[in-house]
This record gives C-alpha cells, sequence and structure tokens, in this order.
C-alpha cells in the first residue's frame, strides 16, 4: 500500500491546527510541518500528533517553506494541506483507493470553501491540485498562490492528471473573522505584486491578483488585471481549471464597477464556452436587471434555475440556481405590478433558504399592507414554520416594521415567551400594544426597564410617546424631566422637546440630522396609525421649511397610505418644486389622482413617469390601467347621456366584461 506523507507549512496556528491534524490521523502515513516562526502553542500541538516539526527561517517564498516540507517527505505521495483546512473523515478509504491507481501522477481535490459570517456562513464548492506522487523533480514554484502542477507537466506534458471526486476538503478560512483577524488581502496583494514583477506574463498570478483586489473592492484596477489574465486563455489544459471562475470574476468585477453592458458580453462570452454554468446566467440576469431589460434578465435567472448540479471546476456560489435567482424573478414581476406572481418567486426563495429573510421580508410587505386580517395571519402561518422563539421574533419584527401591530404582537409574545425575553423583543411588544390602546399593559412592560441604565432612556422616551397618543400631557412633561436633565444629543433633545411642547408654545422651526428624522418619522407614523392626524400637524407646522422639503415625498407616501389624500397631494407638490424628474414621486402622485377618481389627471402624472423612466414597465402598466378606466368611464357617461344608442351599450358590456 502506498504511503501517504501530509505536507504543512504553518505559523501561529494554535486555533486551527488540531483539528487540520486530527483530520488525516488514521491515513496519513507521516506528517511533516513546518513552522515558519509560531510565538504561541502550534508548534506543541503538532508535535503531540506524532508530527515532525521543521523551524524554517522564512524566506517571503510560500514556494521555499513547501519545498522544505517536501525534502522532509518519505511517503510514495504528497496530499498538502492548510491549518484552516481539514479532511473529510469519511474519506479515508478513498484517498487509499486513490493513491493505489498506478497510472496517475497526480489528483485536483474537491474543496469546500466556508465563507461569511460565521453564524451564518455558505459554502462554495471549488476544485484544486492537492495530492501528488512524491519525486524529487516535483517542486513548488510562486512566492504566495504557489503551484506544483507546472513542474509535473514541465517533466511530462502528457502526464496523466486526474480529479478524486469521492475525496473532499473543507476550507473556512474565509470566514470573516479568519480574513479580517490575518489581514489577508493585504498581504497577499503585497506578495502577488512582487510576484507578477517577477512573472508578469503569468496568467495564473494574475488571476490571483484580480481576485485579491476584488476582495478589496479596488473592482477597476481588478477588471484591468483579470482581463490580462484571460488574453489568449483558451480552454483545455490545466489553465481551463480555472478560467470559468476568472471569467465569473471578471463579470462579478464589472457589475460592481457598474459597467453591466461590458460584463453581459463577458457572460454571453461564458455561456458559449460553459452553457451549463448557472452562476454566469445569474449574474447576466443580474447585469441585465439593472439594464431595466427585464425581459431577458427573468431568462437568464429562469435558465440558471433549470440547470443541474454544477462542476466542480466552476467554483459555484450557493443559491444561483435556487433562491438568489427566485428572489430576482420576484422583483421582475413587481415591476409589472404582478405581485401574486412575485409573492411565489419570494416563496420558493424562503422555502429553499428559510435563513434568506429579505424574501420573507418582501412575503411580508406583500401581504400585510397595513391589514390585519385572518388570511393574513393564515398565509403567515403556512408560510413561515416559526418553531423557535428567534424565527418568532425575526417575523414579529418584520410585522412591525409594516406596522402591523397585532400581528407583530402575537409573534413577539410568542418569542418572549418562547425563552427570548430581550429588551428589543419587549419594548416592540409594548409598542404593538399602546398602538392597540392598550396602553396600561404596554406601560407595565417599559416598567421593568426604568431603572435600566442601559435601555433606560429607550424606555422613558416610549413611554412618553405613548402617553402623548394618549393626551395625557401632565405625565409627559413629568416623565420627561429626566431626560432633559442628562443633556442628551442636541437632535434628540428637541424632539423630546416637540412632544412636551403645549400648543400654542412658541419654538424655533426645528431641522434635525439624517438619523434623528428616522426617530421623528417613527413618532409621526405612531401618530398616523393611532389615527392622530392633529398631532402629525402640530409637529410638520414647527418643522423648517428645508427640512419638509426634503422629506416631502416620504410625507406623500406617509398620508397616501392612510387616505389622507388632499395632505398626500400637498407634499407632492412641495416635492415635485425641486424634483420635477422624479419618477417615483410622479406616479405617487399618479396613484393619489387615481384614488381621488381624478382619472385625466392621473394620466397626465403617469405620462409624465413615463417620459422620466420609459424602461420602468410600471409606468406603463399604470398608464395602461388608467386608460382602461377611462375607457370604462367615458362609456358609462356615453351610454347614460344617450341611452338610445345601441352602439355604446354594446361597447359597455364589452369593456365591462373585458375588465
Amino acid at each position: 500500500m502506498p504511503a501517504i506523507s501530509l505536507c504543512m507549512i504553518v505559523r501561529d496556528e494554535e486555533n486551527c491546527i488540531a483539528k487540520c491534524l486530527a483530520s488525516a490521523k488514521g491515513v496519513a502515513d507521516e506528517i511533516i510541518v513546518v513552522d515558519t516562526g509560531s510565538k504561541d502553542e502550534t508548534k506543541k500541538i503538532a508535535t503531540s500528533f506524532g508530527a515532525n516539526v521543521i523551524d524554517f527561517i522564512w524566506t517571503g517564498s510560500f514556494a521555499d517553506a513547501r519545498n522544505a516540507s517536501l525534502e522532509a517527505a518519505n511517503g510514495d505521495w504528497v496530499l498538502f494541506l492548510d491549518a484552516d483546512e481539514y479532511l473529510d473523515p469519511s474519506c479515508h478509504d478513498a484517498l487509499r483507493k486513490t493513491v493505489a491507481q498506478a497510472d496517475v501522477e497526480g489528483y485536483y481535490i474537491p474543496v469546500v470553501n466556508i465563507y461569511g459570517n460565521e453564524q451564518q456562513p455558505e459554502q462554495c464548492r471549488d476544485i484544486l491540485f492537492r495530492l501528488f506522487r512524491n519525486r524529487s523533480e516535483y517542486r513548488f514554484s510562486g512566492i504566495i498562490h504557489e503551484q506544483v502542477l507546472n513542474s509535473i507537466l514541465e517533466k511530462d506534458s502528457k502526464a496523466n492528471i486526474a480529479i478524486a471526486h469521492e475525496i473532499t476538503i473543507y476550507h473556512y478560512g474565509y470566514l470573516d473573522s479568519q480574513v479580517q483577524a490575518k489581514d489577508k488581502i493585504k498581504r497577499n496583494l503585497e506578495f502577488l505584486a512582487q510576484q507578477i514583477k517577477d512573472y508578469p506574463e503569468d496568467r495564473y498570478v494574475l488571476y490571483q491578483y484580480g481576485l485579491e483586489l476584488y476582495r478589496a473592492e479596488r473592482y477597476g484596477e481588478s477588471i484591468d488585471i483579470l482581463k490580462k489574465s484571460l488574453a489568449g486563455l483558451e480552454p483545455g489544459g490545466s489553465e481551463s481549471m480555472y478560467l470559468p471562475k476568472l471569467i465569473r470574476l471578471l463579470v462579478m468585477a464589472q457589475y460592481q464597477a457598474r459597467r453591466y453592458e461590458e460584463a453581459v458580453e463577458y457572460v454571453k462570452y461564458g455561456v458559449a464556452i460553459y452553457q451549463d454554468y448557472a452562476d454566469l446566467y445569474h449574474y447576466g440576469g443580474l447585469c441585465f436587471y439593472e439594464l431595466r431589460a427585464y425581459g431577458t434578465s427573468f431568462e437568464y435567472f429562469m435558465k440558471s434555475t433549470t440547470l443541474g448540479e454544477q462542476s466542480y471546476i466552476y467554483g459555484s456560489y450557493p443559491g444561483v440556481r435556487g433562491f438568489k435567482s427566485y428572489f430576482y424573478m420576484g422583483k421582475i414581476c413587481e415591476e409589472f405590478d404582478s405581485e401574486e406572481e412575485a409573492l411565489g418567486y419570494y416563496l420558493a426563495a424562503f422555502r429553499e433558504n428559510p435563513s434568506f429573510h429579505i424574501a420573507l421580508e418582501q412575503m411580508v410587505r406583500i401581504l400585510v399592507k397595513g391589514e390585519e386580517s385572518d388570511d393574513v395571519r393564515v398565509a403567515l402561518a403556512n408560510m413561515c414554520e416559526c418553531c423557535t422563539a428567534d424565527a418568532k421574533f425575526i417575523l414579529g419584527r418584520m410585522l412591525f416594521v409594516e406596522r402591523s401591530y397585532k400581528l407583530a404582537g402575537e409573534y413577539l409574545e410568542a418569542a418572549a415567551a418562547g425563552g427570548l425575553n430581550t429588551a428589543e423583543v419587549n419594548i416592540c411588544r409594548a409598542i404593538c400594544l399602546a398602538q392597540q390602546d392598550r396602553v396600561i399593559e404596554a406601560l407595565r412592560i417599559l416598567d421593568e426597564y426604568v431603572n435600566d441604565s442601559e435601555h433606560y432612556v429607550r424606555a422613558i422616551f416610549n413611554k412618553a410617546i405613548i402617553l402623548w397618543l394618549q393626551d395625557n400631557a401632565f405625565k409627559v412633561r413629568s416623565i420627561t424631566d429626566s431626560l432633559i436633565k442628562m443633556g442628551l444629543d442636541d437632535d434628540f433633545m428637541a424632539i423630546v422637546k416637540l412632544i412636551r411642547a403645549r400648543p400654542n408654545e412658541q419654538m424655533d422651526f426645528l431641522s434635525l440630522r439624517p438619523d434623528s428624522s428616522e426617530l421623528l418619522f417613527d413618532i409621526l407614523l405612531r401618530a398616523m396609525d393611532h389615527g392622530d392626524f392633529k398631532k402629525v400637524d402640530g409637529i410638520l407646522a414647527r418643522m423648517h421649511h428645508e427640512w419638509i422639503t426634503v422629506h416631502a415625498y416620504r410625507l406623500m407616501q406617509m398620508y397616501l397610505r392612510h387616505n389622507r389624500l388632499n395632505d398626500a397631494e400637498q407634499y407632492g407638490h412641495v416635492y415635485l418644486v425641486s424634483s420635477q424628474e422624479s419618477f417615483d414621486a410622479l406616479a405617487c402622485m399618479g396613484d393619489i389622482k387615481n384614488k381621488k377618481e381624478e382619472y385625466w389627471e392621473a394620466v397626465e402624472y403617469y405620462r409624465a413617469a413615463v417620459t422620466v423612466a420609459p424602461c420602468s414597465p410600471k409606468a406603463y402598466v399604470n398608464l395602461l390601467k388608467m386608460y382602461d378606466k377611462l375607457c370604462l368611464e367615458t362609456l358609462k357617461t356615453a351610454a347614460k347621456n344617450h341611452p338610445d344608442v345601441e352602439l355604446f351599450k354594446a361597447m359597455l358590456e364589452q369593456e365591462e366584461a373585458r375588465q
């Protein structure tokens, strides 16, 4: 049975090396660990696993350190791992069978990269050359992202290089905590810049440099380097292993740099070579979406969802064949005002990945719309399996954001009963109760935090808002006295004084920073939801004209939501004075006029919206619906004024049947 040498280079890896070595225990016949200057317990841990630990003076080259491990290796085969990797223990038998093959010189091994946030990590499959015969002429080159395959192919260009499909290596070095702790991006960029000086035509080094520039969000530089790497590179041969990822990375960099047309050209180039590459179809969909070519975008996303399991050489990202594409298909449906279809795609995205909360947010927004009917409750229960307190809190928080206080309160109550009895949950619960006029219960919850230094200000302030909405001015002034004495942020104190102010009290006109404005909008929305528009008008009368102008569009939306159409129209006019070509504002004014049954005026606003944003399907959908209404209303008037004209009757019946 051929012997296997596990070869590693390490430095200060005490937090992860044990996991790596344990994963290879029983299959590696020897362990060679080259240490480049650890100051922690790395060497001691390696020795405890029976490793041959070799001290190596760092030369500035990863290849030199790798080659030092090869010099000490006695096995027939070399398997090399990094300390932040581990071998799937169930693959030991497969590894033994793999090295028993007589006609293979080396193997690519599937690698699962675990990346992102440690609480909700994602996985991306890849394939790397990690296993080869131990021959003295096979040595690594490159000061970083060092490669040994080149030396094997230089010795024999027809050497049999295979893929060990039954073996898996897991790599978690791309987790956010790992990348930040080691400042890997900065380190890698410095090494790669030096390596390019020495090997300016090495396409693989250029690819790795472009990748690190992308990670550093230096997208323009990344694009230039990746184009150099791609120039003259053809499918086939050893380089074809990274060609699909190179094309995808070039598309991603152009997407991030908002060079959508150029990105689309590389998408088309890539799918002509790799016709089943889901990632390219997904990113093509994203680019066409940004170009507002929604029909083509939808086709690309749909194509990505129909493709089968992806090849390891693609390094495919999770979700491109499913929830990520479904999400954008839902967004496109909303562009055409097809909310029912959109709901279906969002639901498909959420069911595939229950951690993909943005899809749930979209569903909640479409379903709720200020309604708290039993139908909504049943629909949410059927869509969301909220079996944990955390899940109940997440859905409750989303409902809270949508101002659906009764439903939100039910989920938040369930979260608290399930053990998630935090201040965030309870303060939101208190607000939900207060908005339903269950004031005593709400105040009782907030009283639990009035002696809590961490949550004192928030608890007292929310008590003041609740009492303000109950017209209890005396208690409002009484409980906010302590806030006044604390000398808090000027904007916060100005808002406190607003709710303390007597109706005829003289005050300077107020303007606020954006973050402070969010707090004020929360108060305005709570007052509107409580039906107290007099208080809203009172606050807005004290705001500076410039503040009103900046926030007029948002105020227009708030009043429209509550069917205060004249107020909504007033703020719409204010906003359009300074933003005459705002598609959203023009469309919103069209909605207001539509609700007021002023259809001709609505048409004019929708037509203006079409002129401003001719690529927006919503503008045309709104306009066509309005033309339908006008046609129907015109026929009704004609039939009423000319009851003896059969043509008008027939046309009216036909139009009513169509609608």
